[in-house]
């Protein structure tokens, strides 16, 4: 342990403190590092204020100009006189500076006073500027600044709103289609960035894509009911249809009021359900002619008329049967229903038949019988009133009818018990004796006068007895009919009585049922129904009656042509004007995907067959001058590395291979490899890697390298700044293997030196520097020589 420390101390005075060539090779390494640095740092700084200064010269300094405002060439004299003119008016004390000339257009850059770099100002520098001639764009040079892309236009004010909340940044406003940041100072930029970046990855954009030919009518409205729908999600929390901006942008509203009117317009076109022939298919947007109100059919292979009706096909069903709107022509008062397909306007073959019908006029009739219903309103209710009335009163007579009715059931009753008390007395009489016994007596007395009659042949006064006779045998008679009369009656009495008890029954329970008649309820419900007639007869109905005979005079009074016109012109404004209408966009939380929102999205739209995904809130754009002093800032550090590498190459071709030769000299002198074969080839590649020269060249170029990349502030792309020390490491290894070839060592000048006694940091700097190739060693050794 003691000899080591002892060495090692004797290296250290030896390296630094003694007379030493090591010491030498030390202040050798330091200068190296210096002069490389330097060479290297002024070199790279050289080329970035070159580059740097061009950018100036053409662009500005940095923060110096705010506006870049193009013009084309042939009208710049103008347009600068305009330029002037705007920024002496609106912008008091602004600069103003022509830029360079590129493809036709010039450049005028204005810088703008502190006072009037304002939110405001920003958003309107289109409109200020808007009366230079021959401008062909502005674009906004404010620096530091962070330009957002790809917010979709519902989502800029709220992404305004939140970016203008971050410490740091002035203001925030509408630049186009993005979203300008401007930033108070430099210092602040990388923490609004991350703050910016922080806001966009809470939010993310879920895009509805639907297919050709599954496009919402009204895309704004549909997006907004999606995202109440989501809203409505508990989990989901927030929502908000993004595809426009439809609180501040006026031409949704118009395009909104465009679509709508699109829809009555075809909600009021004449209709016609088409019906195809057998074998014979149409398609959405087929054209079909019938005769109309020309005097002849269709014939194929010529031009349909003007006044042929001519339908186009919206859709077609799973049946084959379709669906179109008339074009052209007054279909209504056509009987031939055949239709024809037009191809190329040339009629074709037969298509098939179909059935038309007019939205206006049946909306047209329905407001007139509307109106003439409207009118008898108040007759009706005055007559109602009159049914109450009715009523009430009979109401009021009905607990005396019942009264009444009760009393003749008692009557009734009574009747009945006097009947039953007449009919018991001759229950208990024979009648059908007594009957028995007249009928005998009475042909007694017949009889009998049959005798006086013959008698009265032989004696007349018998006469009077027979009179007598016969008016007795006809009171028998009569009595033996009375008889029979009383015996039905008391028959008759008897079904009376019965059907006066069922009378009295039947009676007490219908009057019972009656007792329990809510009259009290009913009352009310009358007198109700009462008022609501007297609020329905004070309701202003002949007001209604005129205003639905206006309406029904007022039903657009145009041709199925022109309104197909109209459908077209609208769909050539609104489609893609505006709003995309085959995507709709949804701002959410990050955390809601697109699989928690499907279903609900499904059920709005009322089918599947769309695609969703997820996008960014917005893409941060860096600073394009920024980005230009990155990229000068990496050139001027590649330019750097690659002075610092020329330079450790240098240095160690031409002052360290002299020493690196001599290293290998002592570690080969006397010494020859005693192992053979592969091991032989083995040692070899050892040494190439272990060799004391090697280890030294490897240790030095990294050292250089190293040093060279820090002072100067060089830099490799893709190469990281561990991987400096390996790359100077690696120069070092490939020269110190090469070290014979570079600087040839004279070994037989070294052998005399060394038989003469010299030591080695003689030897060193009397022959083997002296030497070697001429270099920042030999300079510096010159004055170490004692014979020169």
């Amino acid at each position: 342990m003691a000899n080591t420390l002892a060495k090692t101390r004797k290296a250290i005075m030896r390296t630094f403190f003694l007379n030493s060539f090591n010491r030498d090779v030390v202040i050798l390494i330091i200068i190296s590092v210096a002069i490389g640095s330097l060479l290297a740092g002024i070199v790279a700084m050289a080329a970035n204020s070159y580059f740097s200064e061009t950018i100036s010269t053409l662009v500005g300094e940095y923060g110096e100009f705010d506006l870049l405002i193009n013009v084309r060439e042939e009208m710049k004299e103008a347009g600068r006189t305009q330029i002037e003119k705007v920024i002496g008016q609106v912008f008091p004390g602004a600069t103003l500076k022509e830029g360079p000339t590129l493809t036709g257009l010039t450049s005028f850059f204005v810088g703008l006073p502190a006072e009037y770099k304002t939110k405001q100002a920003y958003e309107t520098m289109d409109s200020i500027f808007g009366s230079v001639p021959g401008r062909s764009g502005i674009s906004i040079m404010t620096e530091p600044r962070i330009t957002v892309r790809a917010v979709p236009e519902g989502a800029r004010q709220l992404v305004i709103e939140q970016i203008m909340q971050i410490d740091g940044v002035l203001f925030a406003f509408r630049d186009g289609g993005s979203v300008t940041v401007i930033i108070k100072s430099l210092e602040q930029s990388s923490y609004v960035n991350a703050e910016i970046e922080k806001l966009f990855a809470q939010y993310h954009i879920i895009d509805i894509a639907f297919p050709v030919g599954s496009e919402p009518e009204n895309a704004i409205r549909l997006g907004e009911q999606l995202a109440d729908a989501v809203r409505a999600e508990k989990a989901a929390g927030y929502a908000e249809s993004v595809s426009v901006d439809s609180k501040n942008n006026e031409m949704v509203y118009l395009t909104s009021t465009m679509i709508e009117l699109k829809r009555f317009l075809t909600a009021f076109i004449t209709k016609a359900a088409l019906t195809p022939a057998a074998g014979v298919r149409v398609t959405a947007g087929d054209v079909i002619v019938f005769q109309g109100t020309a005097a002849n059919a269709p014939s194929p292979g010529t031009a349909p008329e003007p006044d042929n009706v001519l339908v186009q096909v919206t859709a077609v069903k799973d049946d084959g049967s379709a669906d179109g709107m008339v074009i052209q022509g007054n279909p209504m008062e056509m009987s031939n229903t055949q239709g024809y397909a037009v191809i190329n306007n040339t009629i074709g073959e037969l298509v098939g038949t179909a059935s038309f019908h007019n939205p206006r006029a049946a909306l047209g009739n329905a407001l007139h019988e509307t109106a003439g219903v409207v009118e008898q309103i108040p007759g009706i209710a005055q007559d109602a009133q009159n049914m109450t009335s009715i009523a009430n009163k009979t109401l009021d007579n009905y607990g005396t009818s019942l009264t009444a009715i009760e009393q003749t059931l008692a009557s009734l009753g009574n009747a009945g018990t006097t009947i039953e008390a007449a009919t018991s007395g001759l229950a208990n009489l024979n009648t059908g004796g007594i009957q028995s016994q007249v009928t005998n007596s009475s042909r007694a007395i017949g009889s009998v006068l049959n005798t006086l009659q013959v008698a009265r042949l032989l004696n007349a006064d018998v006469a009077s007895s027979i009179n007598e006779l016969t008016v007795t045998q006809q009171n028998l008679a009569n009595l033996q009919a009375g008889l029979s009369a009383l015996e039905n009656v008391s028959a008759t009495a008897r079904q009376a009585q019965s059907a006066i008890d069922g009378i009295v029954t039947n009676g007490n329970n219908t009057v019972t049922s009656l007792r329990s008649f809510d009259v009290s309820g009913t009352r009310q419900t009358l007198n109700d129904i009462n008022g609501r007639l007297a609020q329905l007869q004070a309701f202003d109905t002949p007001l209604v009656a005129a205003q639905l005979q206006y309406l029904g005079a007022a039903v657009p009074n145009l041709k199925d042509e022109e309104i197909s016109q109209s459908i077209k012109l609208l769909d050539q404004f609104i489609a893609g004007q505006v709003i995309p209408s085959q995507r709709l966009q949804l701002l959410t939380k990050s955390s809601i995907t697109p699989d928690f929102v499907a279903p609900v999205i499904y059920n709005v739209v009322g089918h599947s067959n769309l695609s969703l995904y997820t996008s960014a809130l917005g893409v941060i754009e860096p600073d394009p001058r920024a980005e230009v002093m990155m990229i000068l800032s990496q050139v001027k550090a590649i330019l750097a590395g690659m002075i610092s590498l020329i330079a450790v190459i240098l240095f160690l071709a031409l002052d360290h291979t002299a020493i690196m030769s001599v290293i290998r000299r002592q570690r080969t002198v006397g010494k020859t490899l005693k192992t053979k074969g592969w091991r032989r080839l083995a040692q070899s590649i050892q040494n190439t890697f272990t060799a004391p020269e090697c280890l030294y060249g490897m240790g030095i170029g990294a050292l250089l390298l190293t040093a060279m990349f820090v002072l100067s502030g060089g830099g490799i792309p893709y190469l990281p700044w561990v991987g400096v020390p390996f790359l100077g490491a690696a120069l070092g290894w490939l020269i110190a293997n090469n070290a014979e070839k570079i600087s040839p060592l004279a070994t037989d000048e070294v052998i005399a030196g060394e038989a003469l006694g010299l030591s080695f940091d003689e030897v060193m700097r009397e022959i083997v520097i002296p030497n070697s190739r001429p270099g920042l060693l030999q300079t510096l050794n010159r004055r170490k020589m004692k014979f020169r």
